[in-house]
């Protein structure tokens, strides 16, 4: 990684303790100078996820110190444990500039360093009209009275996010050993219940106090047995004996293990959580999953409450979330210069809206990208539900580019216009700027009041949609797509013609909705080749297992999903063998073919006249110009403007738009995403640490959530049958209707497949209702 070519590598490195293999499930002692503690997290940390100065404060009694205070452990310090020291890696000698790329850091150090701030969360984005007051971000160096806090519940807390957004697939260790320390006796009993399951035995308390925990196998006259005291020093229980030898038979498989409780099976089922294809473990599949791994068979609510708990242990609770929000937001804002939050709350400290936009994202879509912007709303599958508001555009290879994300209680008036007016303070002013969504009346009343200068424009497909569920019709939606998605006025107004032919009223919605809004010719701006909302989709798509995440887990998994994609598209772009995207090339591809059946007859230099089928087109080259329009509606050469530049030698290259070229899709994606570390890790000052942000007041509906969406008039929809009563809504499983009677010639399976009684040989009855049984009987 330190070797591919990219601008300065940033390695972020961990340290765990190696953990001996040959101590497992025995009573063989550890190694001399050295004590495991055990974890049932799945680490042998004393203490996961936390600082030493907190550890160091609940094991030996010393108070927290500073961080820029942070005393050095000691060999034997902590119960006569030997840690070893950590040291810092000195990156000087990895500082080297990429040759193509040199002045990536100098431009993301001139990035706006001043903003607004809402609510405690800075915001960096240029002075403009519309904005609040402005002042510098907070830093811990420059501010006397902001002190580093220990956020609480940082430490506890997971994002549960891995490589390419999937869990990690380790399970939870299960080493129990003589001599070995748990921070509670809740801890040693926990692992004591997963061992058991694996080693397929139960157990029983024979002795529980405070001070004492004695377990015996369930099984009398066993030799099995496990004993643990609490030591003086605090809390902690430590195992004195431990036999790992059974004189009872363990053959006997235990149906309903009495250990496996929803907790022990939450901690069991968390790193495969999510699955590969992607989806979320459902109870169902926890029932499979513990009937084959461990034969034992669970019930429905417990698999349920084990799902929530691991959920809760792998991704972080919804209350713990909106705690942290104002602390993610702040270091987000650090570790990505020019990135936009915006934190609203009620009066009483109870969420509204939360607005996040990655610096990275917003230089290049200023920079590199043509403007337009789709925006849509989808909804949030959490504990408290919402809406999620997306804008994003698309890139010089057909990619999809996320600007900015939002999250709010519903789609109304209110939220789309907060929504809109941090984007507006992200973006500034650009020139030309068009929006499309769907037909919403809050996003037409939102995108008018806060950017009047910008062109609304509606989604042909929705608008399709729209025009078959009211008129039921196919055609007439077919005819308005091809009307709105042609280039010339003369094949628009033959378009509308036949659609005026075929359904009246249809024709009068459409002029009523406006050719403005969803026509490409009758747009005042340039709509490019954008004429959906399909890149806000996709979005919505790619987030459909992390909407039901709690809400600082979700950003920090859009921010990993960001990450990724800037990482791999800078890659791509800079293997590209062309000067234009791949994307582009291939419709060059595709329009040079067609060339070849032109006839070109030059006007001048630069005006020529193109003839193909009776048909004739005018190119300029030099205003690069084409009566077809193709050419500069999109700003990319049409097959007429190729065929002219063929005739004359030109590069197709220098007919095309940078918003095509592979140099601007790097640099599109040449600042990459800093991720934001552990929430532990977390350096925050106190105004921002000590934030109060409460749940938000809004919650899901009762009942089962739909895990789908709701299907559109035009999209199919498989109806189930049942192959027993040939009745339709229902299985065979669920059946309870009285099998069809075969007729014969109302069947359509072949005689020498169907069944055949087996004293007659006759089909359309068996032998317990055959004729001839009687007399075959007698």
């Amino acid at each position: 990684m330190l070797g591919e070519d990219r601008v300065i590598p940033q390695v972020c490195v961990s340290l765990t303790q190696r953990t001996p293999g040959d101590v497992i499930g025995n009573d063989i002692p550890p190694p001399e100078n050295t004590q495991q503690f055990g974890s049932f997290s799945g680490s042998n940390q004393l203490y996961p996820q936390r600082s030493f100065a907190e550890s160091r404060e609940n094991m030996c009694g010393v108070p927290p110190v500073a961080v820029d205070q942070v005393v050095e452990p000691q060999f034997g310090d902590v119960f006569g444990c030997q840690i070893e020291q950590y040291h810092e890696v000195d990156n000087e000698a990895n500082n080297e500039h990429v040759d193509d790329l040199e002045n990536v850091d100098e431009e993301r150090t001139q990035i706006q360093t001043q903003g607004r701030h809402v609510q405690g969360v800075s915001c960096t984005v240029p002075n403009m009209p519309g904005t609040s007051e402005v002042r510098h971000n907070i830093t811990v160096s420059d501010s006397d009275n902001t002190i580093t806090w220990v956020i609480p519940g940082a430490d506890s807390y997971s994002f549960g996010i891995g490589r390419s957004s999937t869990l990690a697939t380790q399970e939870p260790t299960c080493m129990i050993y003589k001599g070995q320390f748990f921070p509670s006796k809740k801890d040693l009993k926990r692992l004591v219940g997963l061992f058991s399951m694996r080693e397929n035995f139960e157990w029983k308390v024979k002795r529980s106090n405070k001070t004492t925990l004695h377990l015996v196998c369930i099984i009398d006259n066993c030799t099995w047995k496990l004993r643990a005291v609490r030591r003086d020093e605090g809390t902690y229980f430590q195992v004195r004996s431990f036999v790992n030898q059974h004189s009872c038979p363990l053959e006997e498989v235990h149906r309903r293990h009495r250990q496996a409780s929803a907790v022990i099976i939450g901690e069991v089922i968390a790193p495969r959580l999510q699955q590969h294809d992607g989806r979320l473990m459902r109870p169902k599949d926890i029932i499979a999953y513990m009937k084959t791994m461990y034969d034992i068979q669970v019930m429905y609510s417990k698999a349920h409450d084990a799902l929530q708990y691991a959920l809760s242990l792998t991704y972080g609770t919804h209350e713990e979330s909106f705690k942290l929000l104002p602390s993610f937001a702040y270091v987000l804002e650090q570790q990505n210069p020019g990135t936009i939050t915006d934190l609203q709350c009620a009066d009483d400290d109870t969420f509204l809206y939360f607005f996040m936009s990655l610096g990275s994202s917003i230089r290049g879509f200023r920079r590199c990208m043509r403007p337009v912007i789709a925006v849509d709303g989808t909804h949030l599958k959490g504990r408290f539900g919402g809406t999620m508001f997306v804008a994003t555009a698309q890139d010089g290879n057909e990619q999809v580019y996320p600007i900015a994300f939002g999250y709010g209680d519903s789609e109304n008036n209110l939220s789309w216009e907060w929504f809109l007016e941090c984007l507006r303070g992200a973006l500034g002013h650009i020139d030309d700027l068009v929006f499309i969504s769907d037909r919403h009346a809050s996003i037409e009343a939102g995108i008018s009041k806060v950017f009047p200068y910008a062109t609304h424009t509606i989604c042909c497909w929705h608008f399709g949609e729209n025009m078959k569920k009211r008129f039921h019709r196919k055609d007439v939606a077919d005819i308005m797509d091809s009307a709105a998605r042609t280039y010339s006025e003369f094949n628009y107004n033959r378009h509308m013609e036949e659609l005026h032919r075929l359904h009246k009223g249809a024709f009068e919605y459409a002029i009523a909705a406006g050719p403005h809004k969803w026509s490409r010719v009758h747009c005042p701006q340039r709509r490019y080749r954008l004429m959906t909302t399909n890149v806000a989709e996709c979005i919505n798509s790619c987030l459909k297992f992390a909407r039901q995440l709690p809400m600082m887990t979700l950003a920090e998994f859009i921010r990993n999903m960001l990450q990724k994609w800037f990482h791999d598209r800078h890659a791509a772009a800079r293997s590209m063998r062309h000067q234009l995207t791949d994307a582009a090339h291939l419709v060059i591809l595709k329009r040079v073919e067609k060339c070849n059946y032109m006839t070109v007859n030059p006007v001048d230099w630069n005006i020529f006249s193109v003839k193909l089928k009776g048909n004739q087109w005018t190119v300029n080259l030099h205003s690069k110009t084409c009566t077809c329009n193709k050419f500069q509606m999109d700003h990319f050469p049409c097959s007429h403007a190729l065929a002219a530049a063929r005739e004359r030698n030109l590069d197709y290259t220098s007919l095309c738009a940078d918003y095509y070229k592979r140099e601007t899709l790097i640099d599109a994606y040449s600042v990459p995403i800093m991720p934001v570390g552990h929430p532990s890790s977390w350096a925050v000052p106190s105004d921002i640490a000590s934030r109060v942000v409460l749940n938000p007041k809004s919650k899901r509906q009762s009942g089962r959530p739909m895990e789908g969406r709701h299907a559109s008039s035009s999209e199919r929809t498989t109806t189930q049958s049942c192959r027993r009563c040939g009745q339709s809504g229902h299985n065979s499983r669920r059946c309870s209707n009285p099998p069809m009677v075969n007729e014969g010639p109302s069947i359509s399976v072949p005689d020498e497949y169907r069944r055949k009684c087996s004293i007659c040989h006759s089909i359309g009855h068996n032998k317990q209702t055959c004729p001839e049984k009687d007399s075959t009987v007698e």
